[in-house]
């Protein structure tokens, strides 16, 4: 049996396949499709994935063919499960609607990409601070088009670009209004940046946390912040929290993974949990309701999320071909607070 798949096949070793000139098999494989007949279409797709054609994004975009692909730029994939399940779906909701992905894990390399490709339009997760400063690499570099984009998942508040994000005011104030119903008042924050790398993205985080307390008339003068990278520094960071402020009685974590190792570095200062630290997680992921004690934590409708913020940017991508332009939407994932074995009232604390 003959293999067909070669090396470097080109648009014309397909044509020739075909018997079709280049620019009918070009069109048919692009966002021109159209116009070709759907059968001819058809022809071109089957014959260039039996030959293993690969379009040369770089040479279409040199000749000003807006690419039917998406650059989706998120940092830190592998930093806790609920960001790579949450890429996954983006990557695989874009794919399903025809469309191919190009994954950028830094900014230089994303802002890279826009200059280099007349992509189709932008999905940004999970975006830190020095995004907004420069979103389309205008300051780093030279000035680009600028295209459809939307944000999933942001943690600072921004009025330029649709998003479709997790109601994190909201779900802080979820967890605060848990752990204050169950009695605690020296309540502490643990994750994030240091407020001097990232001053916004505490804000939300705080204004829920501030209005449970609001709520409970319950003054904030306790209230504690720890900034954690990342799972890998939990253990010790809380240690540092608990030794500088040894009556705090729970922790608001900004992850599940960051939940669990602080779990484990409480532990090992002999603390007992939830008897003696109740602690709450974020992103329910699947691991959370196997660890002991099985993790309260906040879920996200990751799949729901993804969904709307993609259809967002379909519609943008349409309006551009069309002409028209609106003001940008914001939607906020309501929370939904999973209450386990890791939280208990404040009456079984002795620490």
């Amino acid at each position: 049996m003959t293999d067909h798949r070669q090396k470097n096949v080109t648009l014309r070793d397909v044509a020739k396949h075909l018997g079709l000139s280049a620019m009918t098999v070009s069109r048919a494989l692009s966002d021109k499709a159209h116009l070709v007949s759907p059968e001819t279409a058809r022809l071109c797709r089957e014959a260039a994935a039996k030959l293993g054609y690969v379009p040369n994004l770089m040479a279409r975009s040199l000749r000003g063919e807006q690419l039917s692909t998406i650059v989706m730029f998120a940092e830190h994939i592998s930093a806790h499960h609920y960001l790579a399940e949450l890429v996954d779906e983006v990557s695989r909701n874009i794919e399903r609607r025809g469309y191919g992905v190009i994954s950028c894990q830094s900014l230089a390399s994303y802002h890279q990409a826009l200059r280099n490709f007349k992509l189709a339009g932008a999905a940004v997760v999970a975006p830190p601070e020095d995004f907004y400063a420069d979103p389309f690499g205008e300051v780093s570099g030279r000035p680009i088009q600028r295209g459809p984009l939307v944000l999933i998942h942001s943690a600072v508040e921004q009025n330029d670009f649709n998003e479709v994000s997790p109601d994190i005011a909201t779900f802080n104030y979820h967890a605060a209004c848990h752990l204050l119903e169950l009695g605690h008042r020296h309540i502490a924050y643990l994750g994030g940046p240091r407020a001097e790398d990232e001053p916004r993205w505490f804000v939300l985080r705080r204004r829920g946390i501030e209005r449970a307390f609001a709520d409970y008339n319950v003054s904030t003068e306790f209230l504690r912040q720890q900034a954690c990278p990342n799972a890998g520094a939990a253990p010790a960071a809380v240690q540092s929290l608990l030794n500088r402020h040894p009556h705090t009685t729970s922790l608001i974590c900004i992850n599940d993974e960051i939940a669990i190792a602080a779990i484990a570095g409480a532990k090992d200062m002999g603390l007992n949990i939830p008897e003696q630290l109740s602690v709450i997680g974020c992103n329910d992921i699947k691991l959370a309701t196997f660890f002991r004690p099985a993790l309260t934590t906040l879920g996200i409708d990751i799949p729901g999320m993804v969904n709307t913020a993609l259809d967002l940017l379909f519609d943008e991508m349409q309006e551009e071909r069309e002409g028209e332009h609106r003001e940008p939407i914001k939607i906020r994932i309501p929370a939904n607070l999973i209450v386990r074995g890791s939280t208990a009232p404040l009456a079984k604390a002795t620490h």
